[in-house]
């Protein structure tokens, strides 16, 4: 499913796709290496997987800063575009049929063209909530997260139902 997560959590902004949390973005905004309008060619999309029979889900969110040097890239841009993939193990909540408990697995951050690729092992330290789907059909979700985020996703037309 495609992510397009909108955050209604004060913490965020309001932002889409928040990648980190306010003071750090908003600092990395400012001083420009965090690009707050990302290019209009869209080419890269935040998703996110599930795997119900593995209680795995993967949450890919995309970023783009701006190039610190002088150079640019074959397209003519001089912005650096990467990944952030959260993987996350999710495990139904016996109360609650619609809500699924979280824990946080592992972190990894990817570049584009570029070696750059770590991958952070959260193990016993990673953080845990849980999502609450509000609305689910064929080609939408609707989830609400422990800490007041709403999450829109839709079906991509490469995914079969």
């Amino acid at each position: 499913m495609e992510n397009q997560s909108y955050s209604n959590n004060p913490i965020n902004n309001g932002r889409s796709n928040p990648i980190l949390p306010q003071d750090i973005q908003d600092s990395l905004e400012d001083i420009g290496i965090l690009n707050t309008n990302p290019t209009k060619d869209n080419t890269i999309k935040s998703t996110q997987s599930i795997n119900l029979k593995k209680n795995r889900i993967r949450n890919v969110v995309a970023f783009e800063l701006n190039n610190p040097l002088p150079t640019t890239n074959d397209d003519g841009s001089s912005t650096i575009k990467g990944f952030i993939t959260v993987d996350v193990k999710g495990y139904p909540n016996s109360n609650d049929k619609r809500r699924i408990d979280v824990k946080f697995d592992s972190c990894r951050v990817s570049f584009l063209n570029s070696p750059i690729d770590i991958t952070f092992p959260l193990g016993i330290v990673g953080p845990t909530g849980w999502l609450r789907t509000s609305y689910v059909d064929d080609d939408i979700r609707i989830t609400r997260g422990h800490k007041g985020s709403v999450f829109i996703l839709s079906r991509t037309s490469s995914n079969s139902k």
